[in-house]
């Protein structure tokens, strides 16, 4: 009888090991190569299983896009929605779930952000219906301390989008414990959300959030020229590339979208990898000299960082499809383009985390770890480009200044000398 009942029970086993074999594949392929860069054929070898087999357990390459999210998605809802204790309680149980969730499965999550487009609307409606109801759930908390006045929240459904994005964004960085500080970094991201950066000290003035703030921080951007063959092949290649992906995009689509021959465009640009290359030197030297500029001022830190998180959002707004292709089409820079994208982004990060370690020296702000304090902050502001959405929403110097009431003020009510 015991071996009888065995059997399934092994089989079962080895049908759950092949699925996961499957997945795990497909997702290793997917992060290399792109959506569109890998085949089933690809992924049935690199699992180490016939075509058919595959097809057997997962029916199609978009049905293995859509169950890698289900596997990061898994529990987290229900643990959201279900925690108890006051919303202060709940909010640290959320962020700590959600990083432990990020850090399991920062391969499936990075696929699934940078290659969603490439699922069919009706999957694609679903997954996010699904994290519509994780949103919400999170929303709950902070609506529940703003009611509670607890938390202190002009706009729920922003402050939810902006938290979650700086914690989405962590695929790109966090891996677990990280922080040289007593206590999880998961509890740290926690209380930076929870109190903001700004110092609470006696006496010193608190960084006024209005309107002023976010005047002359970025320079009028130049129109696109029609007269510009450039400007027209990176206008039209940044939208292609944002609608289908770098690799469904070819050369051809981008000269006709730009009103040019094949010819002319490779005169212009080359192929469309040196346009992708062009797409984020643009957007990447716009954005440091920007940058460069606030945090060369005499102001207060408290003050630097705030024109800088205003600036930054700014600046994402107007370019909204760049700053989508950049985080998402990058795996497809030629080598040679790679160590100037990086020189970008880790002069970006220094200015934030430079302007952080001045105002923790200055007693103007408050940071235990100035470098995930940066990361958070810009983590919040490049997921704008998912949600945001300008002529349905507040402008984009409005956005500006609610993120910067976040990042310096945070949710709680409460003093953070009771943390």
């Amino acid at each position: 009888m015991k071996a009888v009942a065995a059997e399934p029970s092994s089989r079962a086993a080895g049908q759950e090991e092949r699925r996961r074999r499957i997945l795990t594949a497909a997702t290793e392929l997917f992060e290399a190569h792109g959506f569109e860069g890998t085949t089933t054929d690809d992924v049935a070898a690199a699992a180490n299983v016939t075509k058919r087999t595959l097809y057997r357990y997962v029916g199609s390459k978009e049905q293995l896009l859509y169950e890698i999210h289900e596997g990061f998605l898994g529990g987290l809802l229900q643990d959201v929605a279900t925690s108890n204790g006051g919303p202060e309680e709940r909010f640290r149980a959320m962020v700590r779930a959600h990083m432990d969730d990020l850090a399991s499965n920062v391969r499936d999550i990075k696929v699934f952000f940078e290659e969603i487009k490439h699922l069919g609307p009706a999957k694609r409606t679903e997954l996010f219906g699904r994290r519509a109801d994780y949103e919400r759930a999170v929303a709950d908390i902070i609506a529940d301390g703003t009611a509670r006045d607890a938390f202190q929240v002009p706009d729920v459904p922003l402050a939810t989008r902006a938290i979650l994005g700086a914690m989405n964004e962590g695929y790109r960085w966090y891996r677990g414990e990280e922080t040289r500080y007593s206590g999880s970094t998961a509890d740290l991201i926690a209380g930076q959300f929870l109190f903001g950066l700004e110092a609470r000290a006696r006496g010193r003035s608190r960084v006024k959030v209005d309107a002023h703030l976010a005047q002359n921080l970025v320079p009028a951007v130049r129109g696109t020229e029609p007269d510009q063959p450039l400007d027209r092949i990176l206008t039209a290649a940044t939208t292609l590339f944002r609608q289908h992906g770098y690799h469904r995009t070819s050369t051809q689509q981008i000269a006709e979208r730009a009103g040019m021959t094949k010819g002319a465009l490779f005169y212009h640009v080359g192929y469309k990898e040196e346009a992708l290359v062009k797409i984020q030197e643009r957007l990447h030297e716009r954005t440091s000299s920007v940058l460069r500029a606030l945090e060369n001022g005499s102001a207060r830190a408290g003050v630097v960082l705030a024109r800088l998180v205003v600036a930054q959002s700014r600046l994402t707004a107007q370019h909204q499809d760049a700053v989508a292709v950049v985080s998402e089409e990058m795996k497809y820079l030629p080598p040679e383009a790679v160590p100037g994208l990086a020189a970008y982004q880790a002069e970006q990060q220094d200015i934030f985390e430079r302007t952080i370690r001045r105002g923790a020296a200055e007693g103007d702000l408050a940071a235990e770890d100035p470098r995930i304090a940066a990361l958070l902050v810009r983590g919040m502001i490049n997921s704008t480009y998912r949600w945001y959405r300008p002529e349905e929403e507040i402008s984009p110097a409005g956005l500006g200044l609610a993120l910067v009431d976040i990042v310096l003020h945070g949710l709680s009510t409460r003093s953070p000398s009771r943390r």
